[in-house]
């Protein structure tokens, strides 16, 4: 997740938080979702006084996020209803402008992906993710502990894009979720799925239903429109990110024993010289075989932080820094390769194995 307090002083809000609240989570204007143990549609159009209504926490509001052509540039159907289907409607029309991913807590009730905890430690993983992808996202600690992990684009964002850039994330920072909303790419009808909103009735010291900082300390809500509103990712970001969606084929992985929670967030010394000051000019000598050169080096950068306990999720943000400061070793023509993450992702993924593999080596001999 990514905070910019120094933007905050130029945007004006004013008072009225729950009309920016309505702008920062727009989504499809004539039906909002009443969340409980038995959710419902009702068919109204939104207006800030739903928002106020969230925020004074009078009730609670789930927001569906597809919209259709919200442009008017196409001929839309007109008179929304819960029971009509629309099949003049084209898939590329419609488009969002939020995405959240979805990752929930076990409970009594539920089994879900993990504790509070590790809910919390995938959701900022996928944040740490899409921020190596220069896409801004906020977490959230949900109502019942889990988390969602909420990106904002510039300007109406393709729900194609935004749902497999979210896929992407999941793939990449290996959490055992796939929940991303938009949930589909297109619908023969509106309104598709609701996510319900955070910060319902407003107490910023509450720990639910707020976005949080890394450790755990609520953001106030005034806080985060600032910062959500000011960091919105592009557009063109989303559509790069989008395209390191793997095929099922592609992403079949074994799980890397190194994913702890206890896992060293600080670099020891000789990783930390790697990291800022790159590799020795020798390493880009072109045709030095296997293991050598600038693929060699990002390789035993993966390998050596795997050896000091660090997770997967950490280092292939590392490795990307590293690419663009330094080795430009999956680029063409001076710019990233549209696979550059996946690459990187499938060197260290290599480097981990190589390295937990000898390390089980020696602890046998």
């Amino acid at each position: 997740m990514q905070t910019h307090a120094s933007n905050r002083k130029n945007i004006g809000m004013g008072n009225d938080l729950s009309s920016w609240f309505h702008t920062t989570f727009h989504g499809f204007p004539h039906a909002w979702g009443e969340s409980g143990d038995n959710p419902i549609t009702i068919w109204e159009d939104l207006t800030p006084a739903h928002f106020r209504r969230h925020l004074d926490g009078k009730a609670p509001l789930g927001i569906y996020p597809m919209v259709y052509d919200p442009t008017n540039k196409h001929v839309g159907p007109r008179g929304w209803s819960e029971n009509r289907r629309y099949p003049d409607m084209q898939p590329e029309l419609w488009v969002c402008s939020w995405g959240c991913i979805d990752i929930d807590a076990q409970s009594d009730h539920h089994k879900g992906q993990g504790t509070e905890d590790e809910v919390a430690d995938y959701a900022f993983s996928l944040s740490n993710v899409l921020a190596a992808q220069n896409i801004p996202s906020w977490v959230e600690r949900t109502r019942s502990g889990g988390a969602h992990v909420w990106v904002f684009p510039d300007t109406w964002c393709s729900t194609v894009d935004m749902r497999r850039c979210l896929q992407a994330a999941e793939q990449i920072a290996d959490v055992p979720t796939d929940s991303p909303f938009p949930k589909s790419e297109s619908l023969p009808g509106p309104p598709g799925n609701f996510v319900r909103l955070p910060y319902y009735g407003d107490r910023p010291r509450r720990d639910r239903q707020v976005i949080i900082e890394e450790d755990g300390t609520p953001i106030p809500l005034e806080n985060f429109l600032h910062d959500a509103n000011a960091n919105r990712a592009k557009v063109a970001d989303i559509k790069a990110a989008a395209l390191l969606k793997a095929t099922p084929q592609r992403m079949e992985r074994r799980p890397l024993s190194h994913e702890s929670r206890d896992a060293p967030t600080e670099m020891k010394p000789n990783l930390k010289e790697m990291f800022e000051h790159g590799p020795p000019s020798s390493v880009f000598v072109m045709n030095q075989g296997a293991g050598k050169g600038r693929h060699g080096w990002l390789y035993r950068f993966a390998a050596f932080a795997c050896r000091d306990g660090h997770t997967l999720s950490m280092v292939v943000p590392w490795l990307l820094d590293l690419d663009n400061r330094f080795t430009h070793k999956f680029y063409t023509n001076g710019k990233p390769q549209h696979d550059q993450l996946y690459q990187l992702q499938k060197l260290a993924e290599k480097a981990f194995q190589d390295a937990e593999a000898e390390t089980r080596t020696r602890l046998y001999r």
